[in-house]
């Protein structure tokens, strides 16, 4: 009888097994390594209660809540979006990340931000899948691009300064006569945004609204056309401003003998940081006159 040689192997550790059995004596086999647990998630939750202006967008920023391991996790934001400006249905035209020590996380792919109607608010729960960090207790949630002003929101005490850029209403008075037009002063509006062109300034600019009556004392039937000709703004160094030419921040009006035109509007673009007294300057022809006013710092 032919065997193949295959079967001898097979034949060899059989007689093997069985020596070993007839002796008393167990083949040892490798032990199998045990996998170590995965560590604990921490549930950390941080009530924020932040309100940001950015773009015409008023976001606020209610709470967030971070499930975390050393090797990192996931952290959940619940924010409310309202639609400020002046535009159509829109959603936060710049991004919104997670800065955890030198590293920014974006939202994942699944977060949606929503659009919003003007006027409307809509509510939206923002998630950040964060690696390579076991805490976000010194992070903060930043909104907006590289370059322009950027609003930031601490997550606890470690995680720097809050910047929200709330525009500023100011207390402005006063009137001036030049030639024959008399302006009133009535307010003052500090921003950091264009609102009705959903857009943030750089950081390097801020928008100054001025808000004013004015009285055309003349007896020419066929009036006095107002215009940007007619309004500049002087700053605390002398520097003279202009209405910003993007047309939509200069009230143009045909002012009848004897009438008053109310609540026109000029909008400048000055410096960042500007403080100190400056001054909205009525213009008719040669004639010039101030009315005076003072930006805090």
């Amino acid at each position: 009888m032919t065997r193949s040689r295959r079967g001898i192997p097979l034949l060899a550790l059989a007689a093997f097994l069985v020596a070993g059995c007839l002796d008393g004596t167990t083949p040892s086999l490798a032990p199998t390594p045990t996998r170590p647990p995965d560590p604990t998630p921490v549930v950390s939750t941080f009530e924020l209660g932040a309100t940001v202006w950015y773009a015409g967008f008023v976001v606020t920023f209610e709470r967030a809540t971070a499930l975390l391991d050393p090797r990192g996790g996931s952290v959940t934001v619940d924010v409310r979006f309202e639609n400020a400006g002046t535009g159509e249905l829109g959603s936060l035209p710049g991004p919104i990340r997670l800065v955890v020590g030198e590293e920014a996380f974006e939202p994942t792919r699944e977060t949606e931000i929503p659009g919003v109607e003007p006027g409307a608010t809509t509510a939206a729960t923002i998630e950040f899948d964060v690696i390579g960090h076991g805490s976000v207790a010194g992070a903060a949630i930043v909104v907006g691009r590289d370059g322009e002003h950027q609003p930031r929101i601490p997550l606890g005490p470690d995680g720097g300064e809050v910047a929200v850029f709330q525009p500023l209403m100011l207390e402005v008075g006063g009137s001036g006569s030049a030639g024959q037009l008399r302006l009133r002063l009535r307010s003052a509006e500090l921003r950091w945004d264009l609102p009705d062109w959903a857009q943030q300034l750089p950081e390097s600019s801020a928008s100054l609204t001025v808000t004013y009556d004015v009285t055309y004392t003349g007896s020419f039937a066929g009036g006095h056309p107002f215009t940007a000709e007619n309004v500049a703004l002087r700053l605390p160094d002398g520097t003279v401003v202009r209405a910003r030419p993007d047309g939509r921040s200069q009230s143009i009006e045909l002012i009848a003998p004897g009438k008053t035109k109310r609540s026109l509007r000029t909008r400048f673009e000055i410096p960042a940081g500007v403080v100190g007294e400056v001054a909205v300057v009525v213009i008719d022809g040669d004639a010039r006159s101030r009315v005076e006013f003072s930006l805090p710092g």
